[in-house]
């Protein structure tokens, strides 16, 4: 059997101490530049991996970020992915489950930290993880009640790209505009504490618009359940079925896009869309999707640095990001 390298095979090669090696490793002390490169090539040689378990055990850190979300968010989760694992970080994906154990299995875990992107749990469910000494971040998309002061926020400002949506399609003459949220999305509808569904409610009302409940989708447990909701909006009578729809991301916009052909409109004659996120696949579709630019890559960039700033015990800021509206031909 293949016997590991160790430190000491990465100094002996590269004619210095194992504490260099370290300091290199952790970037914790001033070296070199000429020894810093020997100690670079002599690992690249000898494709050396430390020990993340024991460092783990004298750092009393897992050197584990946990990202949880409702659904898998592909391109964010990669991206955040790519930029802890440059902070040194593993990262753990987690279907949410609005339930005690869930948080419990969080803390009981002991990650390094967390990012929450769903908006299922309650306050107290978040004040829990981070008075059990684990930081979190959370990707707040509506009202909490009592947040423990120390979660720091990184989110889309979701309130400002909505907004923009709608009037946006207003601006085009729409006066019927469906909502479509993101895949298991809770929320309430147009009652809702989310952002989404206020500024859904208040950008129509601020130009006397009507506010139809029906209008936006409450069932978000699958896509099916999405799409049934769809078919009822689009199959009212015409002076009633919306002409627009603003879909809470780009995946879901395609989906949806798609299943509105399969009904016989035409888009954008009959039926004008929108998605968030401008991934790529968004200049794939038939047309090309209408969407709101949240800039993912300097996004998950910010958010890495900031939990690597959290589990060095530093606080950063909170911060919202407004996305730009790309527009293409599916509006």
């Amino acid at each position: 059997m293949k016997q590991s390298v160790t430190r000491n095979d990465v100094a002996k090669l590269a004619g210095v101490s194992p504490a260099v090696v370290s300091y290199v490793m952790n970037d914790s002390n001033y070296v070199s530049k000429d020894k810093r490169e020997a100690v670079l090539n002599a690992i690249q040689e000898l494709g050396y991996t430390p020990n993340v378990f024991a460092k783990s055990l004298k750092t009393n850190r897992s050197n584990q970020i946990a990202l949880v979300g409702d659904s898998l968010q592909g391109e964010l989760f990669g991206e955040l992915a790519s930029g802890l694992s440059a902070f040194g970080y593993y990262t753990s994906l987690f279907y949410s489950q609005v339930e005690d154990a869930f948080i419990q299995r969080i803390i009981d875990a002991r990650f390094d930290a967390v990012f929450m992107t769903s908006n299922g749990f309650h306050a107290r469910h978040l004040n829990e993880i981070v008075e059990s000494g684990i930081p979190l971040i959370l990707y707040k998309s509506r009202e909490y009640q009592g947040l423990d002061p120390r979660i720091v926020i990184r989110a889309p400002d979701f309130f400002d790209g909505v907004k923009r949506a709608v009037n946006y399609l207003i601006l085009k003459g729409h006066q019927r505009i469906a909502y479509i949220p993101p895949l298991k999305y809770k929320t309430a509808g147009v009652t809702g504490d989310d952002f989404r569904a206020k500024a859904y409610v208040d950008t129509l009302q601020s130009h006397g618009l009507e506010v139809e409940p029906s209008f936006f989708c409450t069932h978000t447990k699958t896509v099916d359940h999405i799409l049934e909701d769809v078919f009822t909006m689009i199959t009212a009578a015409s002076d009633r079925r919306p002409t627009a729809f603003v879909v809470g991301d780009d995946h879901l916009a395609a989906q949806v896009m798609q299943y509105l052909k399969k009904l016989g409109m035409r888009i954008p004659e009959d039926t004008a869309v929108i998605g968030w996120g401008n991934i790529p696949s968004s200049t794939i579709t038939t047309p090309e999707l209408t969407t709101i630019d949240c800039e993912i890559e300097r996004f998950a960039r910010e958010v890495s640095e900031a939990l690597d700033q959290l589990v060095n015990g530093k606080k950063p800021e909170d911060r919202l990001y407004k996305g730009e509206l790309i527009i293409r031909e599916s509006t």
